[in-house]
């Protein structure tokens, strides 16, 4: 599989190093290549009085349990990355362990955090969610001035979930013609096919939030992928490659007999 799948596992682990891994291990089994998750601390990355702090205290995990999870991760196989919300956090991903950092779409604005996360060097993904195009030029612009690895924009959508009839797919071929960089998409809708539409216009990694149980007590247990709905969207990932192909062009072996009986020439 050429695309890179990540489950978004996020705070569906509830603050449980447990539940982390058995999310981590049906994650692995369903097909994916990466999990990703949320780093921060929650009383500098909500303010006082925000409706959601006290939600995100609840299933808060310590930086010392998370990199378990990563730790975990690792050896099975699995690409690691998170999203860091503040610098405190920003600081604890100063780690061999990650493979990877995303932006998430309502930080894009905030200078400060997208130039930390620059400094760590890494592989930076962004998701675009809220956007305009002025200021995804302005991270990329600032991503670019560090040594990040590799820049990722991902076309998002921030609802949770996504109606099928927001997803506006044609953003993909909008980000790649403006940037020039490769394109992801961060799928909050239900189900799989916006994934296989958007890996069909050229989208390299997809983005889902993953869990194992939808009815989990937190935000985002509700509208996540399960282990069987992972499954079926990693193995329509692989059929619309299938699909895909190749862009050579010439004879190609299934052509090779009617080429030979029936082509043509002339001048």
């Amino acid at each position: 599989m050429k695309t890179l799948v990540i489950a978004e596992i996020g705070i569906n682990h509830n603050g449980s190093v447990d539940l982390g891994r058995k999310i981590i291990d049906s994650a692995f089994v369903s097909g994916v290549n990466a999990v990703k998750f949320q780093t921060y601390i929650p009383e500098l990355r909500f303010k006082p009085g925000s409706e959601f702090l006290d939600v995100f205290k609840k299933f808060y995990m310590p930086i010392d349990d998370e990199i378990k999870l990563w730790e975990h991760a690792k050896k099975i196989g699995l690409q690691v990355i998170t999203t860091p919300f503040d610098l405190v956090s920003i600081n604890n991903c100063k780690n061999q362990l990650l493979d990877g950092l995303k932006i998430a779409s309502f930080e894009t604005t905030n200078k400060e955090l997208v130039r930390g996360v620059a400094g760590l060097g890494l592989t930076t993904y962004f998701s675009t969610g809220q956007n305009n195009i002025d200021e995804v030029d302005s991270v990329i612009s600032i991503l670019k001035d560090s040594s990040v690895k590799e820049i990722i924009p991902m076309h998002c959508i921030s609802s949770y979930p996504m109606l099928d009839r927001d997803a506006n797919l044609n953003v993909i071929n909008r980000l790649k013609d403006f940037t020039g960089l490769k394109v992801g998409f961060s799928d909050h809708s239900i189900g799989h096919k916006a994934s296989g539409y958007a890996v069909a216009m050229g989208a390299v990694c997809i983005e889902k939030h993953f869990t194992v149980d939808n009815s989990l007590e937190g935000p985002d247990h509700s509208f996540s992928m399960n282990p069987k709905s992972m499954k079926k969207l990693v193995d329509h990932i692989q059929e619309v490659e299938m699909f895909l192909g190749s862009d050579w062009m010439g004879v190609r072996d299934s052509e090779k007999f009617i080429n030979e009986v029936a082509r043509r020439v002339s001048n």
